[in-house]
């Protein structure tokens, strides 16, 4: 006891000493008493514990408010590891093609995150891929509103559309579609789709040519547009895009029958 006692003390005096030094090099620094130094210290470490002590009622919210977020936080740690769970269980149930049972994993995550852009997603991507467009189409609709940018969603949209033969409305959604994404080549092939059907052949053979820009070594685009060259009767054009076929496919026989057939054409 009389150690810890003496332990104190000589922390106090070290602490005293090293107060005046402090005070005597501030009190040179600025022309003033090295007491008036001291004092000035000892009234602002008076200052700083006045501010510090709080209320009873303070220190109750205080407390009350760190209980809650330790409550927040555990709850949050509950649910972080549920959605795990359920994510799991449900990613599992999609890879062995269960998708009745993937479907309800999806509907129980929903259920404690509604607002989950990812799950919503991933739940219009089931309905997309099993031809429930009408449920589909409601969740991308949802998406869309949320994230206008998200291309995919647009061009699933446009899809369902394109079904009901609304080319009008299938055309404004791919051109957006287009727009956000200008180097996927699926999207050009759906206005190819969409120009090849409302009877714009030389539009599609445009849009095409734009497709096999961006993937010049892609056979099946090349042979498209040789395909659409040909049915616009431009046999040149036809020709060498069969050739480029040929360059990607030397066994190809179907671009060989082509490049015969419209050779036999011109001749005569």
């Amino acid at each position: 006891m009389n150690q810890k006692v003496n332990n104190i003390k000589a922390l106090e005096k070290m602490k005293n000493d090293l107060l005046k030094q402090s005070a005597k090099e501030t009190a040179e620094e600025n022309n003033i008493s090295t007491e008036e130094v001291i004092i000035s210290a000892i009234f602002d470490n008076n200052q700083d514990a006045v501010e510090e002590e709080k209320t009873p009622e303070e220190m109750f919210a205080t407390n009350a408010v760190e209980i809650e977020d330790t409550n927040n936080k555990t709850i949050q740690e509950k649910q972080k590891k549920l959605l795990d769970k359920i994510m799991y269980e449900a990613n599992a149930l999609k890879k062995e093609w269960k998708l009745e049972d993937y479907e309800k994993k999806l509907i129980e995550w929903l259920a404690i995150e509604p607002e989950n852009l990812d799950l919503n997603k991933q739940l219009a991507e089931l309905y997309f891929t099993i031809w429930n467009h009408k449920k589909a189409l409601s969740l991308l609709k949802k998406i869309i509103e949320r994230d206008p940018e998200d291309h995919n969603a647009i061009w699933q949209i446009w899809e369902i559309y394109l079904i009901t033969w609304d080319f009008e409305t299938s055309e404004l959604l791919i051109e957006k579609a287009i727009n956000l994404k200008p180097n996927n080549p699926k999207y050009y092939i759906s206005m190819v789709e969409i120009m090849y059907n409302t009877d714009r052949k030389k539009d599609a053979v445009a849009v095409m040519e734009k497709i096999v820009k961006l993937r010049p070594t892609n056979a099946n685009y090349i042979m498209t547009l040789a395909e659409l060259y040909d049915e616009i009767e431009d046999p040149d054009n036809a020709k060498k895009y069969y050739f480029r076929v040929l360059e990607q496919e030397p066994n190809n026989e179907k671009a060989k029958r082509k490049i015969q057939n419209l050779s036999a054409q011109t001749a005569v």
